[in-house]
């Protein structure tokens, strides 16, 4: 008898010792890095969706990050595609068709959901996710991505019955593993479009479960699991089960909780980063770093916060759109009378104090994947200006509302109301600056109520593609609405040239034809590349933010300075 209840006994323990939560265990780090701890900074805006297809800006986009993840990702040090949620991809000889490995031992996060407690990723969520991004589902606002790519997206696009069950004709599930999709052209420009957060992987089951409400139930694979979300912030907890290890073969993530702040009325984002409430600043201008920070001796003394600065040469472009369906800038002489009255050398010089690099060639930066074939113009021309502005049917009795979603007093806001004043000026345009947010200026334009705005991209994935493509007309779901309803048959048939161009300098000579489109058609305004700068407490090792402006916390750790 004591025998048996020793058995027992061992058992017992034994059990409880194989079910504790990896919460109770003390993680040790190889290497340096160190487990625990939490991190919090504030967005720059309110995120209402934590759902891939539905972000629409970078800072939604830095809300899905820590939940969600894509088929690949782009190391941007080497210039090359990685391998994410897929082991391997290869197409055809001919590049009609491209077979994606999708990646073994990946699991969606703990959730009422999975009700059977099977959580793997299989090849059907990839085709669920890549099927729902070309649906016109309301929660759908990547139409324009994968329609002009796949075989059968347009038609599933043009489908009022949204039917999952039968999904886009060109993407095929060929096992658990294997996923198949039938391409429309030969570029191979899909893998670069794969890398896009907004078609990061979502679950199936969790779809089927929770439908529409699947916005409220962030589940993807991700490093971080989605806890809460209120009018104060989103709170993230770590992923016990993520799949992936660092290069010392430490288990990811090493942060116990993730905090992004919304920033409340008269909240000072600055000090509660100098008061190390918060960890990193996602935003802020380089011209403003020194006087935030103080000197290197300011430092030395503990005056300051120990930090240091991720600079990354700006692929975001800052300009002014224009509503080119209605109202006055349907005429397009008015909006090249505006292209050629900004001087955009004065705005980085006089507001950006130097930082900004002028937009003078157009919309695109010269990157590694895009390169201009001509030399450098100035546009700024106030007598060409005048000219213009004569042959339009602009009347002085005509009010403009120039929507902004500026900080009062910030580089961007003085800028824009010297900008206001020029105009008015120069070109006697009877023009008025609207202060609204973010979220404001988009609903304005959605509705049609917004002419002319501010705005400012980041292109979603390393290709000229990803900067022209909202200025493509034949643009299907939701994208179509914005861009100013601008339409050029000369830009369409250019950008059809572009798209189907194997050969890459050929490809980029058609880009650049569709560079000077946009410039003489004046649909936008391209005004300057604005640098991204992410500010961090020099205890916070490991964040990394990419040209794209991604954070990436996957790896990050405190570790106190000695």
């Amino acid at each position: 008898m004591s025998k048996l209840y020793f058995s027992f006994t061992v058992c017992f323990f034994l059990l409880l010792a194989c079910s504790s939560s990896e919460s109770e265990i003390q993680l040790i780090a190889k290497g340096g890095p160190i487990y625990g701890g939490s991190v919090a900074y504030h967005a720059s805006e309110k995120s209402d969706l934590i759902f891939p297809m539905s972000v629409v800006s970078m800072y939604d986009q830095r809300a899905v990050a820590p939940v969600y993840e894509t088929l690949l990702s782009y190391d941007e040090d080497n210039q090359s595609l990685v391998s994410n949620l897929i082991e391997a991809y290869s197409f055809s000889a001919d590049n009609a068709y491209l077979d994606l490995k999708i990646r073994q031992g990946v699991y969606f996060h703990e959730d009422p959901c999975f009700f059977d407690q099977n959580r793997r990723l299989v090849a059907s969520d990839v085709k669920f996710t890549l099927d729902f991004a070309c649906s016109r589902h309301v929660l759908n606002e990547q139409g324009q991505l994968l329609t002009p790519k796949i075989i059968g997206a347009e038609e599933f696009l043009n489908d009022t019955t949204i039917n999952f069950n039968r999904g886009v004709k060109g993407i095929e599930v060929l096992s658990d593993s294997m996923i198949r999709l039938r391409l429309i052209d030969s570029t191979q420009t899909i893998l670069k479009i794969l890398t896009h957060q907004s078609l990061s992987v979502i679950s199936k089951k969790a779809f089927i479960a929770y439908g529409n409400d699947i916005a409220e139930h962030p589940i993807g694979t991700g490093p971080f699991i989605f806890k809460q979300k209120s009018d104060k912030g989103i709170r993230f907890e770590r992923n016990p089960n993520y799949w992936r290890n660092d290069n010392y073969g430490n288990k990811l993530p090493f942060l116990d909780t993730l905090t992004i702040k919304f920033k409340k009325e008269g909240e000072d984002i600055f000090d509660s980063f100098t008061s190390q409430k918060t960890d990193l600043l996602s935003s802020i201008p380089v011209n403003e770093i020194n006087s935030l920070f103080g000197t290197l001796t300011d430092a030395q003394e503990g005056k300051n916060i120990l930090h240091k600065v991720q600079h990354k040469k700006g692929l975001k472009v800052n300009f002014l759109e224009f509503d080119c369906h209605t109202g006055p800038f349907k005429d397009s002489n008015l909006r090249k009378a505006i292209y050629h009255a900004v001087d955009r050398q004065e705005i980085c010089r006089e507001f950006l104090f130097g930082e900004g690099s002028p937009a003078e060639q157009g919309i695109l930066p010269s990157v590694p994947f895009f390169k201009y074939t001509s030399g450098a113009k100035n546009p700024y021309n106030l007598g060409l200006a005048k000219s213009y502005l004569k042959k339009s049917n602009y009347r002085r009795a005509d009010t403009i509302i120039f929507h902004v979603s500026t900080r009062l007093g910030s580089p961007e806001d003085n800028w824009c109301l010297s900008l206001v004043e020029k105009l008015r000026e120069t070109l006697k345009l009877n023009l008025k600056l609207k202060r609204v947010s973010f979220s404001e200026k988009m609903t304005a334009i959605k509705s049609g109520s917004a002419s002319m705005w501010m705005a400012g991209f980041i292109s979603d994935y390393p290709d000229a593609e990803s900067f022209l493509m909202p200025y493509y007309s034949k643009n299907k779901g939701e994208g179509r609405l914005k861009n100013g309803h601008f339409t050029s048959w000369e830009f369409d048939k250019t950008m059809d040239k572009a798209r189907a161009e194997m050969e890459p300098i050929e490809r980029n000579a058609y880009f650049n034809e569709c560079v000077e489109i946009l410039n003489q058609k004046a649909p936008i305004v391209p005004l300057y590349f604005e640098d991204l700068v992410v500010v961090f407490n020099l205890r916070l090792r490991g964040a990394k933010v990419n040209s794209f402006g991604i954070l990436d916390l996957s790896e990050a750790y405190l570790k106190s300075i000695k």
